[in-house]
């Protein structure tokens, strides 16, 4: 049987459906595929399209042709780290870049039903810090996680201008953490107080459901929302020192409810436009609260703070977090230039939930902003679609209250982010 492992809750949180994100944390808008990103995923109130299968699949509810798209969105994060007290504590991350895949599929049942599948990665990301870092490689040196959304449902036209779905969330998450101490901290020692490594990985799977509506007010003039339902996860697992020595630990995490709600119009010739705008309830994130069942030694948390040593027999490493409900804005254009090419562009504001005061490198999240062009190209039932995005974040600092506790870390972090995303897709 297989062992399950977890990641801290401040990690694993980062996994959150939310992209719809994304959206926030590091969600990357790469739930969808490149005839989504090529429009800022701004399609809630659109028909028609096979990424509908996630975003909003009452608004494929009616289709009489079968529809397959597949494809893979690659990502790289770029961040800095310029430390406030000398240069010689100056970082960068490690380049990796990320392959995110995507799977829709939607199945005509009726005139008016309508199944669809959805497998995609809405979060995840690869963060790693040079082991030598001397100012942050105590909070973190390496963090990777990745997530499986496995979303069915189904659509049904109530009327010709009203369609509903509901579905289910199947979700896959798996996370590893590294972290690398010269000695002991606080001066605790024993049978873990002296490693040099520490590494934490987890895997969990946790069950949510969705639900969506599709609205034609006006000729040329569509509205659609989607509801993500929160996913009650208890994450067990282990933490490795020196890859020897082991305690185990567990955590309840909480993910949160989103909620896309949309703007279509296609009533200018051979364009369609979308406005979308996304809340995320990050506020269920207050805190991370990971039970040890044997004594551990003092950790560097989430949040790079020092944990309290704790005495033999089990403990609570409680680290406040203090995140906040966001929303995010998305605009997309869709130009049909020929019978066979179409032009896309659009633009997102995100807005960051992360409390200033708890920034710490693994997760050095700001305000983000995002520039993406794509194009789609189909002939006879067969479509192939790009897209590329470039994001950038809003300097920020470490937060004040890891910089108390750590005070190496003081300094700001600079983020870019490229996503390149390509998609086949094919109509039975």
């Amino acid at each position: 049987m297989r062992k399950r492992k977890v990641l801290m809750t401040a990690v694993v949180c980062l996994l959150i459906a939310g992209a719809s994100v994304f959206g926030a944390g590091f969600q990357l808008y790469t739930e969808g595929s490149a005839e989504a990103l090529g429009q800022a995923g701004a399609i809630s109130g659109r028909t028609n399209l096979t990424s509908l299968a996630w975003y909003n699949p009452s608004g494929l509810a009616g289709t009489d042709r079968a529809q397959i798209m597949v494809g893979n969105t690659f990502a790289l994060i770029d961040t800095e780290f310029n430390s406030a007290l000398s240069s010689a504590l100056d970082s960068e991350m490690e380049d990796h870049w990320r392959n995110i895949p995507h799977l829709y599929y939607v199945q005509p049942l009726s005139d008016r039903l309508t199944g669809t599948l959805a497998i995609n990665a809405p979060y995840g990301l690869i963060t790693e810090w040079p082991d030598g870092w001397t100012a942050g490689s105590l909070a973190a040196t390496r963090t990777d996680l990745s997530t499986m959304y496995v979303t069915p449902s189904v659509a049904w036209a109530v009327h010709e201008r009203f369609s509903v779905s509901a579905g289910m969330n199947v979700v896959s998450a798996e996370a590893n953490l590294r972290s690398v101490k010269p000695g002991s901290v606080n001066g605790v020692t024993g049978a873990y107080g002296d490693f040099t490594k520490r590494e934490i990985e987890g895997d969990d799977i946790g069950y949510g459901y969705t639900a969506s509506v599709h609205c034609d007010v006006l000729d040329g003039w569509a509205v659609g929302g989607r509801f993500q339902s929160r996913v009650d996860m208890t994450l067990e697992g282990d933490v490795t020192y020196d890859g020897i020595m082991k305690t185990d630990t567990k955590a309840d995490l909480e993910l949160p409810a989103t909620v896309n709600l949309g703007v279509a119009n296609t009533s200018i010739n051979k364009l369609s436009l979308g406005l979308d705008f996304v809340w995320t309830e990050w506020s269920t994130y207050d805190e991370m609260n990971p039970q040890f069942d044997s004594a551990v030694p003092p950790l560097i948390t989430g949040t790079g703070t020092p944990a309290d040593g704790t005495p033999a027999g089990g403990t609570n490493d409680r680290v406040s977090k203090r995140w906040k409900n966001v929303w995010s804005i998305r605009v997309g254009a869709d130009y049909q230039l020929t019978d066979n090419l179409a032009l896309r562009c659009g633009y997102v504001w995100d807005e960051s939930p992360m409390n200033g005061d708890t920034r710490s490198p693994e997760l050095p999240d700001s305000d983000r902003q995002m520039v993406m062009a794509g194009l789609g190209c189909k002939w006879k039932g067969v479509g192939i679609d790009l897209a590329y995005s470039y994001l950038w974040a809003k300097k920020a600092d470490t937060g004040s209250e890891v910089v108390a506790k750590l005070p190496s870390l003081a300094g700001e972090y600079e983020t870019v982010t490229h996503l390149v995303s390509l998609s086949a897709g094919f109509a039975f």
